[in-house]
């Protein structure tokens, strides 16, 4: 098989795919996650839960751009990249973005950013923004699915294929011919490596954004007729892991991995693994009315990729990992629901959930020592409470299965976005959003969806 064979397939996908081949589920399920990372970002628009965001406007102002897209959440329009990278640094740093198990990362807090900022400039419909939003996940999940991770390569995330995807979006939107557009995948390579190696904050206050502003840069550089080689995707993935290209040209344009996988909504900070545990605690709390007082230790059995998350990412990422689980699951035995507030702003002031969160013991859970961030085997947790007159209860996680069927899981995704926007915006304006967001498959412009998301005097 010829070396250049996956960079250039997957580049006269990305720069063909128009909305007339979208399966509908595919729609359906791009409309959900489009609405799911709008809840993320405008909860995030806050200077306690997203500190960087005010580095990424001074930077974005100072530098300048054509007033060409708009800043989610402002009236500031500027470059489609400078966009791009303002937007996606408030993706994230609320944590209500989404998961892909294939692509072992979270993908719409880079991949949306940069659809809405290039279909904005581009003048593009809501049709053509979905359409871009599906080539971006798609290109990303193959790229993920083919690095096969391996303990001594550098993490089993493969965070990287972010440029590869909004690289994509890019190549989409700018209707970018086939060669263009896989020598803006070969350039994307390149600019996405080694931001795994970011400390704690830079890493979600950096890695995300240029993320979901480098591939913009890609295809751009790529229009204005810088070539790439086409042979580098698998020096690329073997940074990671062991590369196998076949899950990249499986059904490529005729079937759609993200179709088939799915997201997985995250609503706590570190969802995959964590949100299990936690309704399981939740579940059985409710059940039992276990009184926080009662409970002595606590202890919980959890997989690798939990214990581990970042791989060899600084040690400080771990711990923030786990400073996520113990304080969710002494909020899930004090009755309290999430807040974002409770991960930005701690120390919690409630002494309970303090003292509960302190409690917790993360132990391996046995026979999985070797496993690495693959599947939903990652998410299984066993906790034990340990009560003052020496009985034990032993809790199991709870499936968090990901949308799947958009008729089915409409209405959890959609219950999700009003309960986070409604409080930020008030409900008629997150009701606004999200009827925008309903009808995006129709919409001739984008007008009605950024004067949904445009502030209100």
């Amino acid at each position: 098989m010829n070396k250049t064979t996956e960079l250039a397939a997957l580049g006269e996908f990305a720069s063909r795919l128009r909305f007339t081949d979208l399966p509908p589920t595919a729609v359906g399920l791009a409309k959900l996650a489009i609405l799911n990372i709008l809840g993320g970002i405008i909860v995030s628009d806050h200077a306690t839960l997203n500190p960087g965001r005010a580095s990424l406007m001074r930077y974005a102002e100072r530098v300048g751009g054509a007033p060409r897209a708009t800043i989610l959440g402002t009236a500031i329009k500027t470059s489609p990249e400078l966009a791009a990278l303002v937007t996606s640094g408030s993706a994230m740093m609320a944590h209500g973005d989404d998961w892909s198990w294939p692509a072992r990362t979270h993908l719409s807090s880079v991949v949306f950013p940069a659809t809405l900022a290039v279909a904005e400039a581009e003048g593009r419909s809501g049709a053509d923004l979905i359409t871009a939003f599906v080539a971006g996940w798609e290109v990303a999940v193959r790229i993920g699915a083919a690095i096969k991770p391996v303990p001594d390569r550098k993490s089993p995330f493969t965070s990287p294929v972010h440029g590869l995807a909004t690289s994509s979006v890019a190549s989409n939107l700018m209707r970018l011919d086939a060669a263009t557009a896989a020598s803006a995948l070969s350039i994307a390579t390149d600019m996405g490596t080694g931001l795994l190696a970011q400390a704690p904050m830079q890493h979600v206050v950096l890695r995300t954004p240029l993320g979901g502003s480098l591939g913009v840069y890609a295809a751009g550089i790529a229009r204005e007729g810088i070539a790439g080689r086409l042979d580098v995707l698998p020096t690329f993935c073997a940074i990671y892991g062991d590369y196998d290209p076949e899950p990249i040209l499986r059904g490529l344009g005729k079937t759609f991995q993200f179709e088939e996988s799915g997201f997985l909504p995250k609503v706590f900070h570190f969802s995959t693994g964590i949100y299990p545990t936690i309704c399981g605690v939740q579940h059985r709390q409710a059940a039992h009315k276990v009184a926080p007082a009662d409970i002595v230790a606590i202890e919980c059995e959890a997989s690798p990729a939990l214990r581990t998350v970042y791989g060899a990412a600084p040690a400080e990422s771990r711990e923030m990992t786990h400073f996520s689980l113990r304080l969710g699951i002494a909020l899930a035995l004090c009755g309290s629901t999430f807040r974002y507030e409770d991960v930005a702003t701690l120390p919690n002031p409630d002494a309970d959930v303090r003292r509960l969160s302190e409690l917790v013991t993360l132990i391996p859970a046995p026979g999985m020592e070797g496993q690495l961030n693959l599947g939903a085997s990652a998410e299984e947790t066993v906790t034990r409470l340990t009560l003052r007159d020496g009985s034990k209860i032993e809790i199991k996680s709870v499936p968090y299965p990901p949308v799947l069927d958009p008729a089915k899981d409409v209405e959890r995704v959609e219950a999700l976005f009003m309960r986070r926007v409604s409080a930020r915006w008030g409900e008629a304006r997150a009701e606004s959003v999200r009827s925008a967001v309903s009808r995006l498959d129709k919409a001739e412009s984008l007008n009605e969806l950024l004067s949904a998301l445009a502030p209100k005097n």
